[in-house]
C-alpha cells in the first residue's frame, strides 16, 4: 500500500513538471510570434552599437574596390572609431575583410549590399581585402589607416 502512493506522488510530480515545461514552452513560442522582423543577413556581431563614427561605402568589382572613382581607396580613421563599411558588389562575388579588427562583411553577388561595423581599437596601417578565391593575389585589397 505504501509502495502505490509512494508510485502516485511520483507519477503525479512528473505530470506537474511536465506541464509545467509544456506551458513554458508555449509561452516562448507565442513570445516569438510578434510583428517584428529581423534582417539576420545584414547583422554581425556589432548590430547593438550605437551608430558608427566614420561610414565608407565602398564597391567590389573584379578585382579591384571602389570609393567615389578610386581604385584601392585608402580608408583613415581615428583609434577608437566606429568604422562601417558599406559594401555593394558591382561585379562578381566579394566581401571586405580586415584581420586584425576580426572585421568582415557577407560575401555578397553582383547587386547585393552588405555592412560591418567595429572598432578601430589599434594604431597602425591593416590591409583590407577580398577573401574571395584569389581575389587578394589578384590585387583586390587596399589600406586601413588607423591613426
Amino acid at each position: 500500500m505504501v509502495f502505490r502512493q509512494k508510485n502516485k506522488q511520483i507519477i503525479i510530480a512528473l505530470l506537474l513538471i511536465s506541464a509545467s515545461l509544456f506551458v513554458a514552452a508555449c509561452d516562448t513560442e507565442d513570445a516569438m510570434k510578434d510583428d517584428t522582423i529581423i534582417d539576420y543577413d545584414s547583422m554581425d556581431d556589432d548590430s547593438m552599437m550605437e551608430e558608427a563614427d566614420v561610414t565608407f561605402t565602398l564597391t567590389g568589382e573584379n578585382f579591384k574596390f571602389l570609393m567615389n572613382g578610386e581604385e584601392a581607396p585608402e580608408l583613415r580613421v581615428n583609434v577608437g572609431d566606429k568604422v562601417k563599411i558599406e559594401f555593394t558588389s558591382t561585379d562578381g562575388f566579394h566581401d571586405w575583410v580586415v584581420d586584425e579588427f576580426d572585421a568582415a562583411t557577407s560575401r555578397v553577388q553582383t547587386g547585393e549590399t552588405t555592412s560591418v561595423t567595429f572598432v578601430a581599437d589599434q594604431a597602425g596601417t591593416f590591409e583590407y581585402y577580398c577573401s574571395v578565391g584569389s581575389h587578394r593575389a589578384n590585387g583586390m585589397f587596399g589600406n586601413l589607416i588607423v591613426e
